[in-house]
């Protein structure tokens, strides 16, 4: 399935007024999302699709997990299950505070 906000898969919206119409086409346009906005005075609005593409942002891949029998980061050339901080800990490459051995 294409993401949300392509030219396969362009944003739906649904507003009331012009103004409002031409603040989202500018939102999207500044995202550089493909957008379709329709204009129904009777309607209710629905913003849903804009929604989803503002609090949804392109999530990063998660950091390689470092397994026991893996090398220490710190550089040691020690395994990381005899880890020079102490117990082995499974923690992300990221979040290891890594201290010399």
């Amino acid at each position: 399935m294409a993401k949300l906000g392509s030219d396969k898969r362009p944003a739906v919206v649904r507003v009331q007024t012009m103004p409002k119409g031409e603040q989202v086409v500018a939102l999207c346009e500044k995202h550089h999302w493909k957008v379709i906005v329709g204009i129904g005075p009777d309607q209710p609005e629905d913003l849903s699709d804009i929604e989803l593409l503002l609090r949804d942002p392109a999530r990063e891949p998660p950091a390689p997990r470092i397994g026991r029998n893996d090398y220490c980061p710190c550089g040691s050339g020690k395994k990381f299950k005899n880890w020079c901080g102490g117990v082995a800990v499974w923690r992300t490459w990221l979040d290891m505070a890594v201290a010399p051995c």
